[in-house]
C-alpha cells in the first residue's frame, strides 16, 4: 500500500496558501482526508462515505461535491465513486507533484497574467494621478479582506477579552496584545475555540491557550472548519487507545472505530 508523508504534505500546503487560495471547503475536505489517510496508518489510498464526510468536515452533501470536484481539478486526489453498497475510493496525491502538475498546465497562465497586471498597474501609477487614487481603495479592501478571515472589530475583540476572563484568568496588558495578534494571524473564531478548549481541558494560563494555537498553525489549520476536523481526528485516535484489545492469532491488525465508520454503507 502507498503511503504519503502526512506532516510533509501539510506543511507545504500551509506554506503553498501563504500566496495561492483554496476555498474554506476545499481545505478542510483536504485536512480532512489526510487525517483519515494518516489515521489508517498513513495510506494514500482508502474508502471514505460522504456520510463520515459530512460528519467530520461540517460540510453538506453538496459541499462536499463542490469541494471534491475543486481538489480533482487541481490534481490534488483521485476519487472513484462507490458502487454495490462500497464506500468511494480516495488517493492522496503528494502536493510537491500535484502542485507542480497544476501550475504546469493551468496555473502557469494565471501567474503570468497576474504579474503582468502587477507589472502594468505599479508601472502606471507614476504617470497618472487616477491610478494613484485607485490605489488606496484596493489597500482598504485588502485590509477589510484581511479582517474578515483575521483581526475582529472593537465589540467582538471587547467579547474575546470577556470571554477569556470568564473562562481562563485575568487579562493583562500583554495578554491582551497577544490576542489580538493571534486573531489578526488566524482569525477570531479560531482564538475563541483554543480558549474554549482550553477551559474544557482545566487550563488556566494563557500559556495553554498559546501552545494549542501554535498546534493548529503547525498543522497548517487556517479555518474553524479544519480546527474541528483536526480535533474530532485527535479524539478519535485518543478513544481509540483507551479501548483495549487481544491481538489476533492470525496477526491481522483488529479494525479500529475508525475504520468501522469507513466501511459504513454508502
Amino acid at each position: 500500500m502507498t503511503t504519503f508523508n502526512f506532516h510533509r504534505d501539510k506543511n507545504f500546503l500551509m506554506d503553498w496558501l501563504m500566496l495561492n487560495h483554496l476555498t474554506t471547503g476545499e481545505i478542510v475536505l483536504w485536512h480532512t482526508l489526510m487525517n483519515i489517510g494518516n489515521r489508517l496508518g498513513q495510506r494514500s489510498v482508502f474508502n471514505a462515505p460522504n456520510s463520515t464526510l459530512m460528519k467530520f468536515t461540517g460540510l453538506s452533501k453538496q459541499g462536499i461535491i463542490n469541494a471534491r470536484k475543486k481538489l480533482l481539478e487541481r490534481g490534488f486526489i483521485r476519487y472513484e465513486k462507490g458502487h454495490q453498497n462500497k464506500a468511494p475510493v480516495y488517493e492522496m496525491i503528494p502536493l510537491p507533484q500535484a502542485i507542480g502538475n497544476y501550475f504546469s498546465t493551468t496555473k502557469n497562465q494565471e501567474l503570468t497574467r497576474d504579474l503582468t497586471q502587477d507589472v502594468t498597474r505599479d508601472f502606471t501609477l507614476k504617470l497618472t494621478s487616477d491610478l494613484g487614487q485607485e490605489l488606496p481603495i484596493h489597500k482598504d479592501k485588502s485590509k477589510k479582506e484581511r479582517r474578515g478571515r483575521g483581526g475582529g472589530s472593537g465589540r467582538d475583540m471587547n467579547q474575546l477579552f470577556k470571554i477569556y476572563e470568564e473562562n481562563i484568568n485575568k487579562l493583562t496588558p500583554l495578554i491582551r496584545e497577544a490576542l489580538m495578534e493571534w486573531t489578526s494571524a488566524t482569525g477570531i473564531e479560531i482564538v475563541k475555540e483554543a480558549i474554549a478548549i482550553t477551559a474544557k481541558k482545566g487550563g488556566r494560563t494563557y500559556s495553554y491557550t498559546e501552545k494549542i494555537l501554535k498546534e493548529w498553525q503547525n498543522a497548517g489549520l487556517q479555518t474553524i472548519e479544519a480546527v474541528h476536523s483536526y480535533e474530532l481526528a485527535k479524539e478519535l485516535e485518543k478513544d481509540n487507545k483507551l479501548i483495549p484489545f487481544r491481538k489476533p492469532d492470525n496477526k491481522k491488525q483488529e479494525e479500529d472505530i475508525f475504520a468501522e465508520l469507513l466501511k459504513e454503507e454508502f
